[in-house]
């Protein structure tokens, strides 16, 4: 069974996006050109792995320079002076970090792995000693190393062509998900067990997570048993499917994926955690995009151009957030962060977002109208809901169960700038919560309320 983002399952609870955007923005952590990995190691330092971040170091002698792209570690989220990875031993013999940085992430056992072209080092966390290296039959830019519970590492390629392997802890080859990547891919990620593999894909038609699954794990046979993140229209048909810029399990279990700009009917303009409890609803955001790059744009404030990975404190409450466009690492705090089973927020409020900032630098959403709450809430029989037009436009205010389906629309015509409001008398329906969504223009705001006998 495919799991899917029908919109009914979305209406089922819905609530205003002030509820539902509960991460703070705290600060940009690091400034550089285009932060692509971040991880956070066992002993809570920071890396970050930057593509267009390059340095130099003397050779043996004095005599030259040598170019380097090094990790920058930071001790902590204060940490002014992080140290730079640049030169490194592995099996005794001194190494140079000279490649641009295509992604990191830990082992099972908190050692870093790093990724460029068609190469992955593993990195001791806590000496920075080279441990294991791993040549891609392929050249070119690889994913994300994504790791099991088993220490089991699947890699592959950012360009369609090249197999999805499987190295056992040692880096041989232990076997493949898939012979050939068909799709463009700049993440994986793998279910701690290893049955099941994640591939967040971008620029190939219908994008969305392709998930593989195999019964016996690294040892057998994978398939391609579904695409997570496909949004439906009312009529049945495929609006679009999530684009998957990048993803990253958090300390809870949720699947975040980023994405940005001009990606389907549905703008996911964000970073959006996915449940699996629950066919992968979503229940949790953080940042907004600031929409198509352009040089000299702001950056920060909880906005970003393109997401190049998070990476979340051991308590879950910390995100440092990449935006690879906007050459910044951004701090996000949420003192009560979301797990599995929390409440799915509405399609209804993620295809509201925008890019314009407030006074506080961080992002507003930008609406030509105000949606109020109802009174009385609880009703009975009848309540009023009220809203405001900033101008004259087109409105349809809609009642929905919470099964998503359609119980009354209140009005369907261009109303003038200003106040109105219309009653919704539930007398001859069942008790129980109400959804009201209001529609100007293509946007749509919606809010609960109780009918109560």
């Amino acid at each position: 069974m495919k799991k899917l983002l029908i919109f009914s399952l979305l209406l089922m609870v819905l609530v205003n996006f002030s509820w539902a955007q509960v991460w703070t923005w705290e600060s940009d952590f690091a400034e550089n050109t285009q932060p692509h990995g971040v991880v956070i190691d066992n002993a809570g330092k920071i890396w970050i792995g930057y593509y267009g971040v390059t340095d130099s170091v003397v050779k043996a002698g004095g005599t030259a320079y040598v170019k380097t792209a090094p990790i920058w570690i930071y001790d902590s989220a204060t940490d002014t002076e992080p140290t730079k990875l640049n030169t490194f031993t592995l099996d005794g013999v001194a190494d140079t970090l000279w490649d641009n940085c295509r992604g990191l992430s830990l082992d099972n056992n908190g050692n870093v792995l790093w990724v460029g072209n068609a190469k992955l080092i593993q990195f001791n966390y806590q000496t920075l000693a080279g441990m294991n290296k791993y040549i891609y039959p392929i050249a070119g830019s690889l994913t994300n190393g994504a790791v099991d519970e088993n220490g089991y590492i699947f890699i592959g390629r950012v360009g369609a062509g090249g197999p999805l392997v499987i190295l056992d802890e040692d880096f041989e080859v232990a076997g493949y998900v898939t012979d050939t990547l068909k799709t463009l891919q700049r993440s994986l990620l793998v279910s701690a067990d290893g049955l099941d593999v994640y591939v967040p894909t971008i620029y190939s038609g219908v994008n969305g997570i392709r998930h593989f699954h195999g019964a016996d794990g690294p040892g057998g046979d994978y398939v391609l048993v579904d695409t997570i993140g496909t949004v439906f229209n009312e009529d049945g048909t495929v609006a679009n499917n999530m684009w998957g810029q990048a993803a990253d399990w958090d300390a809870n279990g949720l699947m975040w994926v980023g994405t940005y700009w001009d990606v389907g009917v549905h703008d996911f303009t964000g970073w959006y955690a996915l449940d699996p409890t629950q066919d992968w609803a979503v229940v949790d955001t953080i940042g907004h995009s600031l929409g198509t790059f352009a040089a000299g744009g702001p950056v920060g404030g909880g906005a970003y151009y393109s997401p190049r990975h998070l990476a979340f404190s051991a308590d879950g409450k910390t995100a440092f957030a990449n935006d690879f466009d906007g050459g910044v690492t951004m701090i996000f705090t949420n003192a009560d962060p979301k797990g599995p089973g929390s409440t799915p927020i509405p399609l209804a409020e993620l295809v509201v977002l925008t890019g314009i900032k407030g006074d506080n630098g961080q992002n507003v959403i930008a609406f030509d109208f105000k949606l109020n709450r109802n009174f009385p809430n609880p009703f009975n029989p009848s309540t009023t809901i009220p809203f405001e037009l900033n101008n004259g436009s087109m409105v349809k205010l809609t009642i929905y169960d919470m099964l998503g389906r359609e119980v009354a629309t209140l009005v369907k015509e261009r109303l003038n700038a200003g106040m109105h409001s219309y009653k919704f008398d539930a007398s001859g329906y069942a008790t129980g919560t109400y959804i009201y969504c209001l529609e100007v223009n293509g946007q749509q705001v919606s809010k609960s309320m109780l009918y109560l006998k």
